[in-house]
């Protein structure tokens, strides 16, 4: 008996580690939802506009945090330092500039409260009214 509480504990806790990165845009943004695929142009700098054809302007944490990580392996199955390399090749190429690197996650989120072109990713959290979610990634275990 005591061994299926602590099995039952322990999976609760692991459902809380699991850190799902939110992908949120300035509250005025028309865009509810994005699919997969158009976050992932978006972040690889194969687009650089929301689905309805308006300009959009990726924010990044800066290289090294564990949520950039695991944002970009979760969402391109890429590591931080592949998708470095990528974007180095590009901006070396002079085709596009990576997203603006952000030191943290409260200012990522005060950013694209204040920039209506602006998207971003950050861990669940509460957010202030002035963002919103358009799409949820789920960290695999």
């Amino acid at each position: 008996m005591m061994k299926l509480l602590i099995s039952i504990i322990l999976l609760g806790f692991s459902n809380l580690l699991q850190a799902d990165t939110l992908v949120i845009v300035n509250a005025q943004n028309p865009i509810s939802r994005m699919e997969h695929k158009q976050v992932v142009d978006l972040f690889m700098g194969r687009s650089s506009v929301f689905p309805d054809r308006q300009p959009a302007q990726t924010l990044d944490l800066k290289a090294g945090t564990p949520v950039r990580a695991s944002f970009y392996k979760t969402l391109t199955g890429k590591s931080e330092a592949q998708v470095d390399a990528y974007w180095a090749t590009l901006v070396f190429a002079g085709r596009m500039s990576p997203p603006k690197q952000l030191t943290d996650e409260q200012q990522v989120i005060a950013e694209v409260a204040a920039n209506p072109s602006a998207i971003a990713y950050v861990n669940r959290q509460p957010l202030p009214a002035s963002v919103k979610i358009v799409m949820e990634l789920n960290t695999p275990e």
